[in-house]
């Protein structure tokens, strides 16, 4: 596959993710199922901020971008700041409350997700090198 199209793939892919973690994070909380595990919440934060920073990471590692520390940066800051925006919306515009702690859960979530990218990207390049 091309890097341009592999690019455009990770972009679609990481903006998706992006609108379902907003989805889920702007419904009313009474409209998630219940789970009995003490602060699931955060372990979901956690989790799907994860999950959009290896998206980003990926994203950023195909378009060239030669720094592993620089990556590591720019996707725990933007884990940051799209978590920020998403508990002062909720705060303030939906039926939910903004928390610091959700923030943070978030903030870690891209931090790990930003550092466990190069094993991300090995295995993807393996399941692809496999598949020809």
């Amino acid at each position: 596959m091309q890097n341009n199209k592999k690019t455009f793939i990770l972009l679609c892919l990481s903006v998706l993710w992006a609108a379902t973690i907003f989805y889920l994070c702007t419904n009313p909380s009474n409209s998630l199922p219940k789970i009995g595990i003490p602060h699931f919440d955060k372990i979901a934060h956690f989790g799907v901020f994860f999950i959009q920073s290896v998206l980003l990471s990926l994203l950023f590692g195909f378009m060239k971008c030669k720094s592993y520390l620089k990556i590591i940066i720019l996707s725990t800051i933007l884990s940051f700041l799209y978590g920020g925006i998403i508990e002062v919306l909720q705060d303030n515009y939906f039926n939910r409350n903004g928390d610091f702690y959700d923030l943070l859960a978030d903030t870690v979530g891209g931090f790990f997700g930003a550092i466990f990218f190069p094993t991300v990207f090995k295995l993807l390049n393996r399941i692809f090198r496999s598949s020809k």
